[in-house]
């Protein structure tokens, strides 16, 4: 369905010319897409169907997963329903005359509790996501891994210096949450760790988003 869309807008396109045809039918990021200075190498039907995917997965089926995942519990647990039904009491009083803005919700503790419990649980991407250092050496319990090629020693882990490989380095959002020294009984879903006693270390290994210049584009 994505790609008979992008064929439809691209043709629009050709037939109107220079003319911007972002806004001639109903507005898609496409139809912007093909009115950009991208260069035409970036605008090939299969190069647009590649993000289609990207929006698609990343930007739908992800976020569903994680509401269906912990509407759920709540749904299952009593307890839980019935705590997050008192603190949303006063701050949906209107609805739906009026709805709740962003700001007061994030003011809602146990909700935001229950979302980070919720995407701590529900994850995004359990495989391995590999990184390069491309300058400088990470330090690593005592293992030096550098970002070119070298020798190997005792304490330095080096690729051959006939081989033209980086050495990658690769963490799990899997693994990370589900550390029980970080998060005690980590299977279990529960909303109350985020409420009191959050550690360093389990903000530092909370990654539902991934971390650094290639997280999540949701988070940009």
């Amino acid at each position: 369905m994505a790609e008979a869309h992008i064929v439809q807008v691209k043709r629009e396109k050709e037939q109107m010319g220079d003319k911007d045809t972002s806004e001639s039918g109903k507005p898609t990021v496409f139809r912007h897409l093909v009115n950009s200075d991208l260069p035409q190498s970036e605008l090939t039907t299969s190069r647009l169907s590649r993000e289609a995917q990207v929006l698609l997965g990343a930007g739908t089926v992800s976020t569903a997963r994680t509401l269906d995942f912990i509407t759920f519990y709540i749904l299952s647990r009593p307890e839980i329903e019935e705590r997050l039904q008192e603190e949303l009491k006063d701050v949906m009083a209107d609805y739906p005359a009026k709805t709740p803005t962003w700001s007061q919700l994030e003011k809602l503790p146990y909700l935001q509790a229950l979302i980070k419990e919720g995407l701590r649980l529900s994850y995004g991407i359990m495989h391995r996501l590999p990184r390069v250092a491309p300058k400088h050496a990470l330090l690593f319990h005592g293992w030096t891994i550098p970002p070119g090629v070298g020798h190997s020693t005792s304490n330095v882990w080096l690729l051959p210096e006939t081989e033209c490989f980086q050495v990658p380095v690769a963490m799990s959002a899997y693994l990370q949450h589900n550390d029980p020294n970080i998060y005690p009984r980590p299977k279990d879903f529960v909303p109350e760790r985020w409420l009191s006693n959050v550690t360093p270390a389990m903000n530092r290994n909370y990654v539902p988003f991934s971390k650094g210049s290639r997280n999540c584009l949701g988070m940009k």
